[in-house]
């Protein structure tokens, strides 16, 4: 991008779809050099907005270039390019903590539902892989599980989880000793779909949240099964109203679980770290209003992941995170750079495109 340059190169029309395109190896998208290409997705990127890509573009060059057609092409084809999330893993190897958060995060397509499991290193804020699957069950676990098996089979120390039944039963078979922490914080807000806990205006409520609140947040042990009784107590005194009863019921599944942390100090009872990220990735994808095609669903996945692991953390309330990415955190040892679509293509060795 030192200037604008006239190329000759040949180009080709589809006769099914009127697309061109170009076979010049050095010049794999026509009349754009590799790395304004990558400069406009790395802008896609950071603002999640087509507009503003061919806006710095044309700014920078001065002239009415590119379409918004074009930077979806750029896009397309640059995830198609970039290195899959195992590939950077295993070039820059990052080191595990062993302390590990499962969550899925549901989204959209026309209508349908699908979600996206992540396997998450609490310690480190990297995504240690992924699956996007129709439905958060024991099967879809399975196969993100066998994805992150070798990598994190050494050094497993304790998992954070929401209490979906599939994960639990994946999770027991694949690592029987390995502590499991329930997040508080997931069963109350289950609690909440049930009864309303911002402002109940009904007095049962007011008191019924003030009895959960004891139960899933206690100092320890000894009173949270304690609260749990008076908890119980209270739903029996009570036990015409059915909302009541389905809130004991939620309180008491898995209930062991909730307790782990009072006996592995070193685990949090939240899982407040994954519950960002899927903040993070809901926004993007709000932003982006949608997917136009079923296979861009992995292509922009991709593309957001890797994107997360390479960006810098600002304004964390823990200082040494401050300008490091989730990769640092994790001890790779990142070469100095601006734009990490071009890093990974002048770093790592060739790899087999997307067909």
């Amino acid at each position: 991008m030192r200037g604008w340059v006239e190329v000759s190169y040949q180009r080709y029309e589809c006769l099914r779809c009127a697309t061109f395109w170009s076979d010049t190896p050095d010049r794999p998208f026509g009349e754009y050099t590799v790395e304004v290409v990558e400069f406009v997705v790395f802008a896609y990127l950071r603002t999640l907005s087509l507009n503003v890509g061919v806006s710095l573009l044309r700014a920078f060059y001065e002239q009415d270039i590119l379409s918004k057609w074009q930077v979806l092409e750029f896009i397309e084809r640059v995830a198609d390019m970039v290195p899959s999330m195992e590939a950077v893993t295993a070039y820059f190897k990052p080191m595990r903590s062993g302390w590990y958060a499962w969550d899925g995060t549901w989204f959209k397509y026309r209508g349908h539902d699908f979600v996206l499991l992540v396997c998450f290193d609490v310690r480190t804020l990297d995504v240690v892989n992924s699956v996007l699957a129709p439905e958060e069950d024991a099967e879809a676990y399975e196969r993100l599980v066998k994805k992150v098996a070798a990598e994190i089979s050494c050094n497993c120390k304790g998992f954070h989880a929401d209490g979906d039944l599939g994960l639990l039963k994946v999770l027991s078979e694949h690592f029987p000793s390995v502590p499991i922490q329930v997040c508080s914080f997931h069963k109350y807000t289950r609690v909440g779909q049930i009864i309303a806990f911002h402002r109940p205006k009904h007095p049962l409520h007011a008191e019924l949240k003030v009895l959960v609140e004891r139960v899933l947040f206690a100092t320890s042990e000894a009173k949270a099964r304690e609260h749990l009784v008076a908890l119980e107590r209270f739903v029996e005194a009570h036990k015409a109203n059915r909302k009541l009863r389905q809130v004991v019921e939620i309180v008491r599944y898995n209930f062991e679980l909730l307790l782990t942390h009072f006996r592995h100090p070193e685990m949090s009872p939240y899982n407040n770290v994954l519950e960002g990220f899927n903040g993070l990735l809901k926004r993007r994808i709000h932003l982006m209003k949608g997917f136009k095609k079923p296979v861009n669903i992995h292509r922009y996945f991709k593309l957001f992941l890797l994107d997360y692991r390479f960006h810098p953390l600002v304004e964390s309330r823990f200082p040494k995170r401050n300008g490091q990415s989730p990769l640092q955190l994790a001890g790779c040892k990142i070469p100095k750079h601006y734009n990490w679509i071009k890093l990974l293509r002048t770093a790592m060795p060739p790899h087999q495109p997307v067909s």
